[in-house]
């Protein structure tokens, strides 16, 4: 169990990657394929939900539709 500050800051993180600079589905967040190089974030679900939803109310990110199409981005 990450603490979430540690879960936060992964997923900005994984977000400022190369690879994320069009946004990651939930699922990109908490599964890295071997040839991708971004970092993964460590959590549960309901972790990194959580901080999803805390770097939103942040201002930090912003989502882009909804349920399983979802993407989430740094705010520009």
């Amino acid at each position: 169990m990450s603490s979430p500050e540690t879960i936060k800051k992964q997923i900005v993180d994984a977000l400022s990657h190369p690879e994320a600079e069009d946004g990651l589905y939930f699922n990109n967040l908490i599964v890295v394929h071997e040839e991708e190089e971004r970092p993964i974030v460590a959590g549960d679900e309901r972790e990194v939900r959580a901080a999803l939803d805390q770097l939103k109310r942040d201002g930090k990110i912003e989502v882009v539709g909804e349920g399983e199409t979802a993407i989430f981005q740094l705010r520009r």
